[in-house]
């Protein structure tokens, strides 16, 4: 089964029990997974209420953000007067205005109206697993519960973890949460066999996540978002040859060095290449594949590093990049380039110089 269809059965399973762990390495398309194909496929059946763990840092906040995204997405009227709510608190209202008018004339009818703005009804709306369709009273949708970016929450695992099972086991949420396992395990610092339980008592299936890679990498090249209509054609051209950079394993499976797959770095990195295809078209300059190809590798390899023995790292060499990444030439990296793509300066004489001498 595709990863895809392992979470559609998951969700459309009316016996479940526990949450599902869609894991995978950061930037390879779970949220787009999420967000994107899972909606799409459970659009007639299911409301997907993704809450991004990011940044929060209680659970307070977070039961917040559960509210708030499922009023959103399950009744957006309500959400609409949610967030208009908290835009009226943020900016003060004429009835806050005319509580201070009354505390100034009458204490008692003051306070009675301070207490009517700080109540907010939305608060005792229950949330609900099943709900009515808004387009049709008559048929319910269940609500799948998606808690997204868990190796990067602030909150204590323990709680978070225990919050996560309230929400599936006894208020009956369809639950998945998203994360690299592998990070949540390392970076936590978590101790192996508390992971481990906190595991086995929380999530019930483990589904990696395993992309088409082929199609969305076609999708990233295919976007309309590129101003230059020949620039998208020619990254159009070079699909099979950026797959290849992309996708392809380590030459030596058995060292234990390998790289990860960033989707997010990958689109980036075609966005920038094409401030360097502008000046190369100016300058009508003819062979760019090389360029292109390890301007790619480049960027790939210094935002996510390499992975050795499992683990993240970024102390790697030339010859590293030689072997994870077909195609990537150093001498196509001069100096001036690198410091663009390292730190972000754009030295642009010494770029174009650099070009010109390509003619």
């Amino acid at each position: 089964m595709s990863t895809l269809q392992e979470l559609v059965r998951y969700c459309t399973d009316e016996h479940q029990l526990g949450v599902l762990l869609l894991t995978g390495e950061w930037g390879c398309g779970k949220t787009y997974l999420i967000d994107k194909d899972l909606t799409e496929a459970l659009s007639k059946t299911h409301f997907i209420v993704r809450v991004s763990l990011l940044g929060i840092d209680s659970i307070d906040a977070l039961n917040s953000a559960v509210r708030k995204q499922w009023l959103q997405v399950c009744t957006p009227f309500l959400g609409k007067l949610k967030s208009e709510a908290e835009r009226v608190k943020s900016r003060g209202s004429m009835v806050t205005a005319l509580a201070n008018v009354m505390a100034s004339l009458n204490p008692l009818g003051g306070s009675i109206a301070s207490a009517l703005v700080a109540v907010d009804p939305l608060d005792y709306i229950p949330l609900d697993p099943v709900v009515e369709d808004r387009h049709d009273e008559k048929t319910e949708k269940r609500v799948v519960l998606v808690f997204d970016d868990l190796d990067r929450s602030r909150l204590d695992l323990h709680s978070l973890v225990g919050t996560i099972t309230e929400y599936c086991e006894n208020k009956g949420f369809t639950t998945i949460v998203v994360a690299e396992e592998e990070f949540v395990k390392t970076a936590r610092q978590a101790d192996p066999a508390i992971y481990k339980m906190l595991k086995d008592k929380t999530i019930a299936h483990t589904v990696r996540c395993i992309p088409d890679y082929r199609k969305i990498i076609h999708d990233i090249i295919a976007q309309p978002k590129w101003e230059d209509p020949e620039y998208a054609e020619y990254l159009s051209k070079n699909e099979q040859g950026l797959y290849d950079i992309f996708v392809s394993g380590p030459v030596d499976p058995k060292s234990g060095v390998d790289k990860y797959h960033n989707f997010r770095s990958l689109a980036c990195a075609l966005q920038e290449f094409s401030r360097l295809y502008e000046i190369m078209k100016e300058q009508n300059i003819q062979n760019t594949d090389p360029y292109l190809f390890s301007f790619v590798a480049y960027i790939l390899i210094t935002r996510n590093g390499i992975r050795k023995n499992g683990r993240p790292c970024f102390d790697f060499e030339e010859e590293d990049i030689r072997k994870l990444y077909p195609g990537y030439s150093s001498e196509a990296l001069p100096e001036c380039i690198r410091m663009w793509i390292e730190y972000g300066i754009w030295d642009d004489a010494a770029i174009r110089e650099f070009i010109s001498s390509l003619s």
